[in-house]
């Protein structure tokens, strides 16, 4: 298995309400970030009540039903893993190796955001402190528009997509090491007894802890090693 660096990848949200033009914009970003030669990820914030990824009735359903808490399917040109459960994006993340993570949502999360919008009230609904552009069609030229909101940037990402991207690298820090560079050692005792792990149980173990302390205030990020006791009484 190709060993993957371990960085936090810089991360910005997408936001806004119904048809505001997040895909749209999400879409251009990540052409110019490419562009650019990054490497991106992304992410989609799903709000559609009962909404599943697998179909009810398939084979991957019917393991789930089973009693599987992570299921994968395997085509000749896509894997997909589900989880059987809602993920945190700081965990989601932690398994990105990308430069970039675009996240089309995430309306409460407190990564940078692209706010979309229609209208000013569409904007008071979603903006906070973490905003530091304004695209959709609030932001078309090609209607009434402002240069700012609140101090914040408008934007027509349709013509002006490069401008938004220099906004992202301007207020978006930079990879952030969430552990030493290279690769995972990863071991578990139950009782004073090693378990055996291959490698890519290792580094699936390691990045889901990493993932999960990543969430945590205060939690150090660049730390080399990792101890977790749990002690059953």
């Amino acid at each position: 298995m190709t060993q993957r660096r371990v960085a936090r990848p810089r991360v910005i949200a997408v936001s806004g309400v119904h048809h505001s033009g997040k895909t749209t914009v999400a879409e251009l970003i990540v052409a110019e970030l490419v562009r650019r030669n990054y490497t991106v990820g992304t992410v989609k914030s799903i709000h559609r009540d009962g909404f599943s990824i697998d179909t009810p009735g398939s084979n991957t359903h019917r393991h789930r039903i089973a009693g599987a808490s992570m299921v994968t399917a395997v085509s000749d040109g896509e894997t997909a893993i589900m989880f059987a459960r809602r993920a945190g994006y700081d965990e989601i993340i932690s398994w990105y190796d990308t430069d970039w993570v675009i996240i089309e949502g995430a309306r409460s999360a407190p990564y940078p955001r692209i706010v979309c919008a229609r209208t000013e009230s569409d904007i008071e609904e979603r903006f906070d402190e973490h905003t530091f552009a304004i695209c959709g069609p609030y932001a078309n030229e090609d209607g009434d528009r402002v240069e700012t909101w609140r101090g914040v940037p408008v934007i027509d990402a349709r013509l002006h997509f490069r401008e938004v991207v220099d906004l992202a690298e301007k207020h978006v820090p930079g990879p952030t090491p969430m552990a030493a560079p290279g690769n995972f050692e990863t071991a578990i005792t139950v009782d004073g007894e090693r378990v055996a792990m291959n490698p890519f149980t290792q580094e699936f173990v390691a990045r889901t802890i990493v993932g999960m302390l990543s969430a945590l205030k205060d939690c150090p990020a660049g730390g080399h090693e990792v101890r977790i006791e749990i002690r059953r009484f």
